[in-house]
């Protein structure tokens, strides 16, 4: 059997996968609880967790070690999907989830066909794994700013170039003598993507950081302003309330209250010592 052949293998990248999935959560903890990477972190543990019991098909029953495997990868794909999803902006819409019916129903028909039709029932599942991969390439290529450069390049070219290896996997699936080979081009494409999301994750934060840089400039160096009622002038000549300035520069909020001096002259009939009583 092809797949008890690889159980060594198999243990292999479930090693590699949980590395990865504690590299997500580190870098979660990083960028300050980013929600993707924590997705990403479960997803590949997940995907963990299913190469180890596709090791475990060479045991006395392999279709049901083969069964739970495919639950948990395909659990991790579609965890990975969302996460890229979340991580873009984008809302879960009611035709998303009417699509997710559909798939679960059609990846249901695979599993049913594979003891019968087993080279079908592989190539629909492929054909599946295909579409989220796909479906996450093209939408982090859509919807991450063009400033993330580097991280939306290889994170969406690489979830793309995924999904289409992937479908021409179960052509390789037949050759014993290439299956290796074809499965380590597979963790391969696994590897580049989470790579690709961890460079949009540091995009982020370099965005973020050069945003915050460039709110800092804006704050510094001389104000030009009015030695009446202290409004400020901008660079086009405008005056601003010193409130309404910082704040569209900064993160700072104000609160008002009356100073000591200001309360003596404006309000002289007001005695501080009963409010201190």
């Amino acid at each position: 059997m092809i797949l008890a052949s690889l159980s060594g293998s198999f243990l292999g990248f479930a090693t590699i996968f949980i590395c990865i999935g504690f590299g997500m959560l580190f870098l979660r903890n990083a960028a300050g609880g980013e929600v993707g990477p924590g997705y990403w972190s479960m997803s590949f543990f997940l995907n963990s967790a299913g190469f180890l019991f596709w090791a475990g098909t060479a045991a006395d029953s392999p279709w049901l070690f083969f069964t739970v495997g495919e639950v948990l990868h395909m659990m991790g794909f579609i965890t990975l999907v969302y996460g890229a999803c979340r991580f873009t902006g984008r809302n879960i819409q009611r035709r998303t989830i009417y699509a997710l019916c559909v798939f679960v129903a059609v990846w249901l028909g695979a599993m049913i066909m594979m003891p019968h039709h087993r080279f079908g029932a592989m190539f629909l599942l492929m054909v599946l794994r295909a579409v989220l991969f796909l479906w996450a390439g093209s939408m982090i290529l859509r919807h991450v700013p063009a400033k993330s450069s580097a991280g939306r390049r290889l994170a969406g070219w690489g979830l793309l170039a995924w999904g289409v290896y992937i479908l021409l996997f179960p052509l390789l699936w037949r050759e014993s003598w290439v299956l290796p080979l074809a499965f380590g081009l597979l963790v391969g494409f696994h590897i580049l993507a989470a790579l690709g999301m961890m460079v949009l994750v540091v995009d982020r934060m370099r965005m973020r950081a050069e945003a915050s840089e460039i709110r800092t400039e804006k704050l510094e160096g001389l104000l030009p302003i009015c030695s009446y009622c202290k409004k400020i002038r901008d660079d086009n000549g405008h005056w601003h309330q010193i409130e309404s300035y910082v704040r569209d520069r900064s993160n700072t909020e104000f609160s008002h209250g009356i100073c000591p001096e200001c309360l003596k002259e404006h309000f002289p009939d007001f005695d501080m010592s009963d409010e201190s009583e």
